[in-house]
């Protein structure tokens, strides 16, 4: 019985009990003992005796093949190359566009107060008048203030995301973003673009997580958990290391539809 495709490639050489330095007579001598002990026929009340001789078989029909076992030792030794974290960095030109909110609060509060000049406001005699007077423009551009900051968002110019055997950490500008365990992630999911990833969490690790564009581009939440779409289309990191690591990581949970990229929409 072959391996799924998005299975990790078996080890050959422990199937065979022989060491990756084997000669082709010790992979032959090795095979002969190997298939006599795990066929069906030397093993009848045991079900999963097709399935061990099938592998054995599969193998001995890799490592006899010396084209076969030299790419099969390429696949192998890449493996072992898997580093234990991944950083990966993503420097951005400065952008203006989510800069606006703090010129747009600056002119709305300087045209508070001197509509407040043209009423002449300053020159009430009672203490409390121009005390609610600032204190009502004060509030009324603080709140547009933050309005606008929520429709524009800051886009930061550093960013690093590190992936390790525990946890997802990103960091923006040299601040930390999130830091979250694997063990409060649901699920990953690649998307079709192959650089979009998105992590499924419980809501309660994502509670006062907003967006951080350009790379946590959005933070949606829905039916007790959180989803955190991250961009790494314009990373440092090459897509097949990024989703060896994810496939290799066993920390890393892998849904249903995570062995394959997911579609675009929704």
């Amino acid at each position: 019985m072959t391996d799924r495709p998005d299975a990790p490639p078996p080890d050959h050489y422990a199937r065979l009990g022989v060491r990756p330095s084997a000669s082709r007579e010790e992979i032959r001598a090795a095979y002969r003992e190997k298939a006599q002990a795990t066929h069906p026929d030397q093993n009848p009340d045991d079900p999963a005796a097709a399935e061990r001789f099938q592998k054995v078989k599969e193998a001995y029909q890799v490592l006899r093949d010396p084209e076969r076992r030299a790419q099969y030792d390429d696949v192998r030794a890449a493996r072992k190359r898997l580093p234990d974290g991944l950083t990966i960095n993503q420097q951005a030109p400065a952008g203006c566009s989510g800069y606006l909110w703090r010129v747009l609060a600056g002119m709305v509060a300087v045209g508070l107060f001197l509509v407040l000049e043209a009423l002449d406001v300053w020159a009430a005699s009672s203490v409390w008048t121009i005390g609610l007077a600032v204190g009502g423009a004060s509030l009324v551009a603080g709140g547009i203030a933050v309005l606008l900051a929520r429709q524009f968002p800051d886009e930061a110019t550093d960013v690093m995301v590190r992936l390790t055997q525990s946890e997802v950490l990103m960091r923006a500008d040299g601040h930390t973003t999130f830091r979250i365990d694997w063990a409060d992630v649901r699920t990953v999911r690649p998307r079709d673009d192959g650089r979009t990833i998105e992590l499924v969490v419980d809501r309660t690790a994502a509670r006062h997580l907003r967006p951080a564009p350009p790379v946590l581009t959005r933070v949606e939440r829905e039916n007790g958990r959180a989803i955190l779409r991250l961009d790494l289309s314009d990373t440092d990191v090459p897509r097949d290391v990024l989703f060896s690591f994810l496939r290799e990581t066993s920390a890393i949970p892998a849904g249903p539809d995570s062995a394959a990229p997911r579609s675009a929409s929704g």
